[in-house]
């Protein structure tokens, strides 16, 4: 009885770009196998082998001629298929002897692995033409079932067999015999899965994409304990949202995965970007009308750097061991700063501050405010003791020089073109042992020649005006000289001793009376 099986060349089992069988090159993206049925019988391999029988049995050959069957994929079988539609052609005889009372009951086309085990099974009328003998012609539908998905699932990549199972009986006594046979075989598929992750993830890009081994795998994406699913386009592609930020740092994880029992595929990659925090000392400062004057002449990232070190503003990208490198602090206010220079006493000004690095930005959750003060008019310098050298006396009037500090200063922070007026009042000098007054006078001077006496009375000394800057200051010492400034004038008749006084200095906004 002819057989029309052929012995078939190698089927490789593993996908590495392109899948190689019988000569052909197949595209890098696999179709997904459908429910149509194809033939595969030269995928077969003839080789009847008797599984299971009675003492003595011999396999039933049953002249297998074609095989069909679904979701085939390169020809070949895949843990998907279902279904099978096997052709015999022939006649077979039973093999009990003549005289034992021994028919043919039932017939089945069967599908079983390797160490028999039934996977699927379809029955098998044929045609009686005796108790003893059957013509088995015709198709047989083979059919998987549901219990056994798995288990075809899970022999994808091993041997499965063609064959069938005869049932013979006698009613007396009641007895049957079953013959098992093996009749052809082949390897079910299966291929190693081989997702991709197009280039590399990013922590600020919620779209992922890659490339899947064959259409319709299910592709499973995990980020952090968090797993998000799609499946393999018709081009080859797949590709999901996120939905979000991607933790920095975190392993991305991609398995693509089938119904077929190919082997599944992974592939991982580190997601990349920064971690940015920002945070600040201060929330709120407080400029005098000298530093936003200041700050016209200033470029933005003068004045950024400025309000930076006031705020006490600091950066880190935690994804960089905490590193500030490459961060730049600013704000996303663009007119911030144009309001902050047009600012005047008595206003306040917000932002929030933002910290950018690699195209990330992150902002502070709440603004710094700098508010403008009136400025302020005060002594940056007071000495807390003033002396005059000391002198032999003559018998005659004299000048006595200055010693030690006397270094008034004034720093005015208000607008530009403030007034300022600086005044001093000095107690009478007396003899620390006597008590008696100095026979003199304290003077000041501005040209070495004209005297203004200073007594209990105020007594203007200075004036200004604040000038255009950050912060103005004035030093009352500055160009004195020995017969410039204040000066002592002691009196032909001062005794000797030492004299001792007290100086009250008055800065102020208008004029002293």
């Amino acid at each position: 009885m002819n057989q029309f099986f052929k012995k078939t060349g190698l089927f490789l089992t593993a996908f590495a770009g392109v899948l190689l069988s019988s000569g052909a090159i197949r595209a890098a993206v696999l179709t997904e196998p459908t429910n149509a049925m194809q033939d595969i019988t030269s995928t077969f391999t003839s080789a009847p082998r008797l599984a299971e029988g009675p003492d003595g049995a011999k396999f039933f050959s049953w002249g297998t001629t074609k095989i069909q069957a679904n979701f085939v994929r390169d020809g070949h079988l895949t843990g998907r298929t279902d279904s099978l539609i096997v052709t015999s052609n022939g006649i077979i005889d039973i093999q009990e002897p003549e005289g034992s009372k021994y028919k043919f009951s039932t017939m089945w086309n069967i599908l079983s692995v390797d160490k028999y085990a039934e996977i699927g099974a379809g029955d098998k009328s044929g045609k009686k033409i005796s108790d003893r003998k059957r013509d088995i012609t015709g198709d047989t539908t083979v059919t998987v079932d549901k219990g056994h998905t798995a288990l075809m699932a899970n022999n994808a990549g091993k041997r499965v067999w063609i064959g069938n199972k005869v049932e013979t009986d006698h009613s007396s006594p009641k007895a049957s015999n079953f013959y098992i046979t093996q009749e052809a075989y082949t390897d079910v598929g299966q291929i190693t899965l081989k997702p991709t992750i197009t280039g590399t993830p990013a922590a600020t890009n919620p779209n992922i994409s890659g490339t899947g081994t064959q259409t319709g795998d299910k592709i499973s994406v995990v980020v952090g304990g968090t797993t998000k699913e799609t499946t393999v386009k018709a081009d080859g592609t797949w590709s999901l949202n996120w939905g979000g930020k991607l933790p920095v740092q975190a392993k991305m994880t991609v398995t693509e995965t089938n119904a077929y029992g190919d082997k599944p595929g992974t592939v991982e990659a580190t997601i990349t970007g920064t971690d940015l925090s920002i945070t600040s000392k201060e929330t709120a400062i407080n400029l005098m009308p000298s530093d936003i004057e200041g700050y016209q002449n200033m470029s933005d990232d003068q004045v950024m750097a400025d309000l930076i070190k006031r705020f006490g503003i600091t950066a880190i990208d935690k994804a960089d061991n905490n590193s500030s490198a490459g961060i730049v602090i600013g704000t996303s206010d663009s007119q911030f700063l144009k309001n902050l220079r047009q600012a005047s006493g008595g206003t306040s000004v917000s932002t929030p501050f933002t910290a950018t690095k690699s195209g990330e930005t992150v902002a502070m959750a709440n603004p710094l405010t700098v508010t403008v003060g009136a400025g302020m008019l005060s002594f940056s310098t007071m000495p807390a003791r003033s002396d005059f050298a000391k002198t032999m006396i003559n018998g005659q009037g004299q000048i006595v020089q200055r010693t030690g500090d006397w270094n008034v200063g004034v720093t005015d922070t208000r607008k530009s073109g403030s007034p300022w007026y600086l005044s001093v009042s000095e107690s009478p000098l007396t003899n620390s042992e006597t008590g008696k007054e100095l026979s003199g006078y304290v003077y000041y001077t501005v040209d070495g020649q004209t005297e203004t006496k200073i007594g209990t009375g105020s007594t203007f000394i200075a004036s200004g005006q604040k000038a255009t800057g950050v912060g103005d200051t004035y030093k009352l010492n500055d160009g004195w000289t020995d017969n410039k400034g204040i000066l002592l004038h002691a009196n032909s008749d001062v005794t000797i001793g030492s004299y001792n006084g007290t100086m009250d200095w008055s800065l102020s906004d208008v004029p002293t009376k």
